[in-house]
């Protein structure tokens, strides 16, 4: 593993939104970057929206944050082949869609050096299952570790060139396997983005209540009763939610609580703390929990994802709300708790809601038997079939 006086040379993975923040942030700490863009012509139009402005990515973080105002960082390198760039640095950075996983991972696995320390962010959706299919159960000699929270809300505003960040967040927690080098990803971590915490076993941060149990259940709550009809307007996400949504995120959170509980009596390094609890450990403290989203300047200005049609509005029931949270998040702690024997009636009901809009089919007669349950990441999808293969 690479020591602690050693500067770290880091490769970010992925020409998303964050990708583009860790691109200035990365060189503006000082920090030797490479940049791998490995989807269509990402890196093509990267490398010339850069040139464009002397070889640096801009990144405009808003006043409250540290750093505020504009910074620019120089990466080495960007390319789109694997081969350019990972036989150089000994961490890579992955803030990736739980449903990129897998392909991304194919593509660097022939390149990936042993000691490499790969991190994902957020690393839900059983990242740590899908490194060991696709890299072995060693890993090959690699250590996997994920962040949370996804360090940054944040969008580009022209691709190659310029990122907004509405809020860099202030602390972290890691998940690492193997776990004896949490050390060392906690230190990682604490370089790139913030002060960190060690979360235990990977999976804890599978089972961190965020994504997942905010947005759908949001939507739930707005649309739970919804039959085709155009809608007149478009609520704001966050500012204008209601008890009722932060009713139905509680349901869930003490749900999956309660199978973080029960794989403790089982064993299990991890820790599952509450969605409110996580939030504020995020964010700071908020008088109630439904101030933790109508009050909260990280959560400003975003709205519910409807698409604009003749009249109106509709949902978007391809957003990533559904496609991300469902199969890759609720899917996952259903599929846990059907193997440990925890009931779920709240997870149930809103896998049984969206799938219905999604035209997809997960749960059938209140189990995990569904035609597309083979397109999430279950723990039953990768052999697991009792408690004690769960780690």
């Amino acid at each position: 593993t690479t020591k602690n006086n050693i500067p770290m040379k880091v490769a970010i993975c992925g020409g998303g939104n964050a990708g583009h923040v860790m691109a200035a942030l990365f060189p503006y700490k000082g920090i030797e970057t490479y940049w791998l863009a490995t989807y269509g012509d990402e890196a093509e139009k990267i490398k010339a929206g850069m040139a464009e402005q002397g070889g640096v990515m801009k990144a405009t973080f808003a006043s409250h944050n540290t750093p505020s105002g504009t910074i620019e960082g120089k990466p080495v390198l960007v390319s789109s082949k694997p081969e350019e760039i990972l036989p150089l640095v000994d961490v890579i950075i992955m803030p990736l869609p739980s449903f990129a996983y897998r392909e991304v991972l194919i593509a660097l696995k022939p390149y990936l050096k042993p000691g490499t320390f790969l991190g994902v962010t957020p690393g839900q959706g059983g990242f740590d299952w899908v490194a060991r299919e696709v890299l072995g159960n060693d890993l090959g000699g690699v250590v996997t570790f994920a962040i949370l929270p996804m360090p940054f809300t944040c969008r580009i505003t022209e691709y190659g060139k310029h990122v907004g960040i509405q809020q860099l967040k202030k602390n972290y927690k890691v998940g690492t396997y193997p776990p004896q080098f949490a050390d060392r990803a906690v230190e990682i971590t604490t370089k790139l983005f913030g002060p960190t915490d060690s979360f235990g076993h990977l999976l804890s941060c599978s089972l961190t209540p965020i994504n997942a149990v905010i947005h759908p259940q949001r939507l739930y709550r707005l649309l739970k009763d919804y039959s085709g009809e155009v809608l007149p307007s478009v609520p704001y996400f966050y500012e204008d939610m209601d008890q009722e949504s932060v009713d139905y995120m509680n349901a869930v959170a003490n749900e999956v609580c309660e199978i973080g509980a029960k794989l403790r009596d089982l064993g299990y390094d991890i820790t599952v703390p509450h969605l409110f609890e996580f939030s504020q450990f995020t964010y700071g403290n908020f008088p109630t929990p439904l101030q933790i989203f109508t009050d909260n300047i990280a959560y400003k200005g975003f709205k519910c994802p409807y698409k604009a049609v003749a009249g109106g509005f509709v949902p978007d029931f391809g957003n990533r709300y559904f496609t991300e949270d469902i199969p890759y998040g609720l899917c996952l702690y259903k599929g846990i708790a059907e193997l440990i024997g925890v009931s779920t009636p709240q997870i149930d009901a809103v896998i049984v809601w969206a799938q219905g809009h999604m035209g997809k089919e997960y749960i059938v007669d209140g189990k995990l038997t569904g035609k597309d349950v083979k397109d999430t990441t279950i723990p039953q999808n990768f052999g697991i079939t009792s408690p004690e293969k769960l780690a």
